[in-house]
């Protein structure tokens, strides 16, 4: 594989983790928090780099390493996203809490997908 196509494949590991996370959101897309996050443009773009970056990291770990099935390299992008928010978290200290089983009257900030939730949550039934 070129380099662009292992690139390419690293982020579309990627986005398809983005797909599958807001596909997991989908019965709380109506909330004010995920209208707000949704119609941010600083999400999107953060996300966008995100998966650029998945790619360029997946060609930059397995660079050089011969010819590897694609699937490998799809694997690593999704999970790359994933483990930097892991990553966050434990440096950050604080405990992931339950998104999808929270609200909040104010909205989501960018800085909330990296705490794991925006610190105003009430929990939901």
């Amino acid at each position: 594989m070129s380099t662009l196509e292992i690139i390419l494949v690293g982020a579309l590991g990627s986005a398809l983790q983005e797909l599958l996370h807001w596909y997991g959101l989908r019965e709380h897309l109506a909330t004010p928090r995920y209208k707000k996050l949704i119609k941010s443009v600083g999400y999107w773009i953060v996300t966008g780099l995100m998966i650029i970056g998945s790619g360029l990291a997946v060609w930059a770990w397995f660079g050089g390493d011969g010819e590897l099935p694609a699937r490998q390299y799809l694997i690593v992008g999704a999970a790359l996203p994933l483990l930097l928010k892991k990553a966050v978290d434990a440096v950050t200290g604080e405990k992931p809490t339950d998104v999808a089983r929270t609200s909040s009257s104010e909205g989501a900030k960018l800085s909330d997908y990296f705490r794991g939730g925006s610190g105003r949550e009430e929990r939901l039934a």
